[in-house]
């Protein structure tokens, strides 16, 4: 499948991994979104029914340490599935090039992966397929990848098998039935091979094939050089008899009681070594979509633009005053600066005029937020206990598909269009803004609204910029109202994320 191949609705850039069963592309939506395609191949009648039947429940999925599923097609000539795209090195990797995961981080990596194993098993999906390259670490935690390609061939089967063995499950590689305990084995394989840096089977998997099976299926462990303190999450993860392991709620429950500190602490946890290298690899796959961008449509004015979250500041330039306080500055890293702004691209300056955003534009109060989707599947909707779906109409799915914003019924305000929208960039490498300046008939509306919100607490204290019926473009922390009628989206967007945002407001 060269660049340029669709996959439905999604245009292929380049190729990211390949193997028997099938290759995965990089690949992007008609408005810039980048997936993950995943592809069958060399296909019969049971395998295309089983690569139904599963990405059906991988749809069902919510969860937001886990790949979520954007589309897909069984029926295709070649089945595939798009997943969102994470540019994020994977456990294999990093333990490879920096070492094995000291026990804080490890605590922090497992908590991810047990929640994300909640959300698969929950759905009733089982992996079958829990190892090292099958999980991304980003900064902001990990993600579980490849839960429904995986069960497109039972891992069971001996080719499939042998590829993954170290980290299978003793009856998993006997060709026994596979269940929910057998993913928590493959979980604690994992963990074991980040502290220790190999897997947990004899001679660490390695050696001919057949002998790998042997050991698994035998259960011929060699847990030696795991560090005492870890061994009571990770060795009874490795019990040989599935009744004896515990479910993933059980190791989330036991890795979170260890975490004092909360979330924000994660990059204390992680090593100088791990940070880097998850910031470097993101950087490099950031430079090669764009560069795999530019071969299939050189012409375009943009690269493909990942939608800015609900980590972003809204303000004039006036009330700037410095990095925002709070579990806003560590988790956002939002920089907003005093002082002057250089305008650096205004490419439709030709005839001065500003068009209407692309669909009608809403800006709303926002009543709370949450993390996943609103809607993972309406029909199959599986929500947790007491939990009352959110009600439709006010409820939007950010665009990269991390949270649900609720709007309030207050109504907001709706915004025809703007009397300026520039791209600006900060002063001291701050990233680059969106700068709009609303009309008269608009600036008393948004001063009272952001005075409104000002003053409430978290999340209340936010407006949602919401295109058509249901895009939610971010939503917005608002710290004081904004009286001047000019204002800032920021959110260190990169050049092409800052352009594709003011299309999307009116920029010609």
């Amino acid at each position: 499948m060269r660049p340029g191949y669709g996959f439905g609705p999604f245009t292929v850039l380049a190729e990211l991994a390949s193997g028997g069963m099938g290759r995965i592309y990089l690949a992007r939506s008609p408005g810039g979104r980048l997936v993950a395609v995943k592809t069958l191949l060399n296909v019969g009648e049971d395998d295309r029914r089983r690569f139904a039947r599963e990405v059906g429940l991988a749809q069902r999925v919510r969860g937001v340490y886990t790949a979520s599923v954007v589309e897909a097609d069984a029926a295709a000539e070649v089945p595939w599935m798009a997943t969102e795209y994470v540019p994020a090195p994977s456990l294999k990797d990093l333990v490879e090039r920096c070492g094995p995961l000291a026990p804080r981080a490890l605590y922090w990596v497992a908590a991810g992966m047990a929640e994300a194993l909640v959300s698969l098993h929950t759905a009733g999906l089982v992996h079958r397929d829990v190892k090292p390259s099958n999980v991304l670490l980003p900064l902001d935690g990990p993600r579980v990848i490849d839960f429904g390609i995986s069960q497109a061939h039972d891992v069971t089967r001996t080719e499939v098998a042998l590829g993954t063995v170290a980290y299978a499950a003793p009856e998993q590689a006997r060709g026994e039935p596979t269940t929910a305990a057998s993913d928590v084995f493959s979980l604690g394989a994992t963990l074991f091979h980040l502290a220790v840096g190999r897997a947990p089977y004899r001679d660490g998997g390695a050696g001919p094939a057949l002998e790998q099976l042997v050991r698994a299926a035998t259960g011929d462990l060699d847990v030696s050089g795991l560090p005492g303190e870890l061994e009571p999450l990770v060795l009874p993860c490795l019990a040989l008899d599935p009744a004896d392991r515990p479910a993933p709620a059980d190791v989330l429950a036991y890795c979170s009681a260890r975490l004092e500190g909360g979330s924000d602490a994660r990059r204390e946890w992680l090593s100088p070594a791990w940070t880097a290298e998850i910031e470097r690899h993101r950087r490099e796959r950031l430079r090669a979509v764009e560069e795999a961008r530019r071969q299939v449509d050189p012409e375009a004015p943009t690269g493909p633009v990942p939608a800015p979250g609900r980590t972003a500041a809204l303000a004039t330039a006036a009330d700037d005053r410095g990095a925002l306080p709070g579990p806003w500055a560590v988790a956002a890293a939002v920089v907003v600066v005093t002082g002057a702004l250089l305008a650096v691209v205004r490419p439709w300056e030709a005839d001065g005029t500003i068009g209407a955003p692309v669909e009608p534009l809403r800006i709303l109060e926002v009543e709370s937020v949450r993390q996943g989707l609103c809607y993972p599947d309406k029909e199959w909707a599986q929500l947790p206990v007491g939990e009352s779906p959110p009600p439709e109409g006010r409820s939007f799915t950010s665009d990269n598909r991390d949270e649900c914003v609720v709007a309030k019924e207050s109504g907001g305000m709706s915004v025809a269009r703007f009397q300026d929208v520039r791209v600006v960039e900060a002063e001291g490498g701050g990233g680059w803004k969106v700068a709009v300046t609303f009309r008269d008939a608009d600036r008393a509306a948004f001063a009272k609204l952001t005075g409104k919100v000002a003053a409430q607490p978290e999340p209340e204290n936010q407006l949602a910029f919401v295109l058509g019926e249901d895009r939610l473009v971010s939503s917005f922390l608002i710290m004081s109202p904004l009286t001047g009628g000019n204002a800032e989206i920021t959110g260190k967007f990169t050049r092409n994320q800052a352009l594709a945002l003011a299309r999307a407001l009116g920029a010609p």
